[in-house]
């Protein structure tokens, strides 16, 4: 996995026993080069608080790995990540789905900037593409499954996720576990939930039903 530690190449290991999700040498590759690029960048731009590809695989992979684990089967899927920054989870989650097509929506210049440079240099261009911009902008039920993390509290980005997605679409919380339990808006079901990183974090995910 070229010049990735060994414990990087554990954690990936790991996690993809722990989600179920194949994570093959070429994934791995492809998800260094990632943490590498993001932390050249973040030298510079505010993108993550990891400082190590060691930090990046214990506390910020698992999101995408458990996102993963919800697009089972290769089956094909259009997604929208709301305020993509850094590319967490979103470009790790295209790089372990290849049949996965995903739409980065970033308000900031700078970090849509990052992510169009990650996009181009993984390999994503076509499949992957990066909106300067807000969520309102996008159409309505134009997607599959929505997802957004740590940009807006539980309960708003329900509220705005789920007008984003299909019926029958998905909405995903990635939440610490204290904030976790939420009065969903009528239209979304809970339909999953699982714990992780020792219980400190939760994703749930919520089918819409109207």
């Amino acid at each position: 996995m070229g010049d990735a530690p060994a414990s990087f190449r554990a954690a990936l290991a790991r996690l993809a026993e722990t989600w179920a999700v194949g994570c093959d040498e070429a994934q791995g590759e492809a998800l260094a080069r990632f943490g590498t690029l993001l932390l050249t960048w973040n030298a510079h731009i505010n993108l993550t608080g990891a400082s190590s590809l060691d930090d990046l695989a214990g506390e910020h992979l698992p999101d995408s790995f458990a996102l993963a684990s919800r697009f089972g089967d290769g089956l094909p899927a259009r997604a929208v990540d709301v305020g993509s920054g850094g590319g967490l989870p979103a470009l790790p989650l295209a790089l372990l789905h290849p049949a996965l097509t995903l739409r980065l929506v970033e308000p900031i210049a700078k970090k849509a900037a990052f992510l169009r440079t990650a996009t181009r240099e993984l390999g994503l261009r076509d499949r992957v593409t990066v909106h300067v911009g807000r969520a309102e902008a996008l159409g309505a039920g134009d997607f599959d499954a929505a997802f957004s993390r740590a940009t807006f509290a539980p309960e708003l980005w329900a509220s705005i996720g789920a007008p984003l997605v299909r019926p029958g679409g998905r909405v995903f919380l990635l939440a610490a576990m204290t904030a976790a339990d939420i009065a969903a808006p009528p239209s979304l079901l809970e339909t999953f939930r699982r714990s992780y990183l020792e219980d400190r974090r939760v994703l749930v995910e919520l089918a819409r039903v109207t």
